[in-house]
């Protein structure tokens, strides 16, 4: 799996954004205070961000970008790519993790932005659906087994980010269950990908671990920076 996008300027506005709204409450914070938490002013907010909701999965954007984008590149097989691109999606999650769950309180606060994060999850199953249709053999039996595995790769990944965030270590903690995590979901997503490759690649298709091109995927998750050594320990740890 390719390294991870580094963070983007804008994970500090949507941040100091997000922490806002949940600190203060979602209805009883203004425009003008989020912009201000985040260091514009009201009209440079609103061309950014558009609205108080729109700040809120403003950041999904951007990674649902990065998730095409590493789609378009990926030298893997189809469902493992799809598998690599939701991996990224939970990076991102796990790399900002205070930020995660602000909104997740939010979420839970608001029945509003708990609608709209069905949308942007949709968006990401549209995403791996079309990514799958463009890149498998083209077989009409096949169309809804796609839809099938598009769904099913949002759905486990949105399962194992609800159980993160519900038992997410306070900030300062080990990183180590991250990284277990991470690695859990990876293996998850590829006995998913197991399931449903006889069907989307035909009977008897397997990833042939003896190729030396085959991709081997090894997901780590470090918390905060680390120098060389400590990069190189958590790649051992992670290996199967």
């Amino acid at each position: 799996m390719t390294s991870p996008p580094p963070s983007h300027p804008a994970d500090g506005p949507v941040a100091a954004a997000i922490e806002l709204l949940a600190k203060q409450g979602f209805d009883a914070t203004s425009v003008e205070e989020l912009a201000e938490a985040s260091g514009m002013s009201r009209s440079t907010f609103f061309r950014r961000f558009g609205s108080k909701e729109d700040v809120v999965f403003a950041d999904h954007e951007r990674i649902l970008q990065q998730v095409n984008n590493r789609l378009a590149d990926s030298r893997l097989e189809p469902l493992a790519a799809v598998a690599d691109a939701a991996l990224l999606v939970f990076d991102h999650h796990l790399r900002n993790r205070g930020t995660s769950l602000a909104r997740y309180g939010l979420l839970q606060a608001v029945p509003a932005l708990r609608d709209r994060e069905l949308v942007t999850s949709h968006r990401y199953e549209r995403a791996f659906l079309r990514y799958l249709n463009d890149n498998l053999p083209k077989d009409g039996r096949r169309e809804y087994a796609a839809v099938a595995f598009a769904a099913a790769v949002v759905a486990v990944h949105n399962a194992f980010l609800r159980q993160w965030l519900r038992a997410s270590p306070a900030p300062g903690e080990s990183g180590q269950p991250d990284r277990a995590r991470a690695a859990a979901l990876a293996s998850e997503l590829a006995a998913l990908a197991e399931t449903f490759r006889p069907t989307l690649l035909g009977p008897g298709a397997t990833v042939d671990t003896t190729d030396q091109n085959a991709a081997t995927v090894v997901v780590t998750v470090l918390a905060g920076p680390a120098d060389k050594d400590a990069i190189a320990q958590a790649v051992r740890e992670a290996l199967p």
